[in-house]
């Protein structure tokens, strides 16, 4: 048991503290959960009652209160999760367009939810309480309250939703 891990954040569950590394200078709010195999990178910040599940890296980003990040997720440096946040099971933040060029990662606001296997590229912002189709490729900005699907992501039409009710 990696008890060093345990003695820094008492108030935080790690299903496996032995197999979750977790860099100096983090942040974890009291009652989130982390799953095994977990990398938690320097400069992280993570909120209260979150879940972080297994086989996840988590870089130097900002993790809202009561976000679930499920199995398998990338999340790059300066993402920024706000609150309430659902994300699925393999879903990629990427921060880098090209070599070379600065930094901007997405940013996902609150009550979002992302449906797994998705990929989220550069800069793109997803709106508070849109949906994120499993499997999109995100390559622009998602309006509050859309639902997008598909790759590349597109707005999922009402009447489309309508007819299959």
């Amino acid at each position: 048991m990696n008890s060093e891990v345990n003695n820094r954040f008492p108030n935080v569950r790690f299903y496996n503290a032995a197999l979750t590394e977790v860099q100096s200078d983090v942040e974890i709010g009291s009652g989130t959960r982390v799953g095994t195999f977990t990398l938690i990178h320097q400069g992280a910040r993570i909120g209260q009652n979150c879940t972080i599940g297994s086989h996840c890296n988590i870089c130097e980003c900002q993790i809202g209160n009561s976000v679930s990040i499920q199995t398998a997720c990338h999340i790059t440096r300066g993402t920024i999760v706000e609150d309430n946040v659902f994300i699925g099971p393999g879903v990629v933040t990427l921060n880098d367009s090209l070599v070379g060029r600065a930094l901007k990662a997405p940013t996902i606001k609150s009550g979002a939810k992302i449906g797994g296997g998705t990929v989220l590229l550069p800069g793109v912002t997803i709106g508070q309480n849109a949906t994120v189709g499993s499997g999109a490729i995100v390559t622009k900005d998602v309006p509050e309250g859309a639902t997008v699907v598909g790759n590349p992501a597109r707005a999922l039409l009402r009447s489309r939703l309508d007819a299959t009710a």
